[in-house]
Parts: structure tokens; C-alpha cells; sequence
């Protein structure tokens, strides 16, 4: 089977609430065959170049290919 792929960068806000993400575009993306394959976080650096926290996450989408 041949595969397409597809990504995704999603960002983290900062609430009151803690952090929240937009994934709303899941649903339709799942609609149109698109399945989750892997995630990896997106790290940000401080001021010496030490990691210090997650800010987002890149996605990694999949769907066989059509034909």
C-alpha cells in the first residue's frame, strides 16, 4: 500500500487554565482519512540554549494514497 503524508505544527497558549491547543481541525482531517501517526514536541530554548519548556507539537498525518 502506498501512503500521502501530511503535518501539522500546533502551538500551545498559555491560560489561566493551563496550556490548551487547537485541534479542533481533527475531526474533519479524521473525516477526510487522515490518521495520526506520530506527534513530536516542539521544545523551546531559554536564553543559553537550554531547553526549558513544550510550546507546541508537530503532528504527522497519514491516509493511503488514492488510485
Amino acid at each position: 500500500m502506498k501512503w500521502e503524508y501530511r503535518d501539522e505544527m500546533v502551538m500551545f497558549k498559555e491560560t489561566q487554565d493551563g496550556l490548551i491547543s487547537n485541534l479542533e481541525f481533527l475531526g474533519a482531517w479524521g473525516a477526510d482519512g487522515w490518521e495520526l501517526t506520530s506527534s513530536v514536541p516542539l521544545i523551546a530554548p531559554n536564553r543559553d540554549g537550554v531547553a526549558y519548556g513544550t510550546v507546541g507539537a508537530l503532528l504527522i498525518f497519514k491516509r493511503p494514497l488514492a488510485g
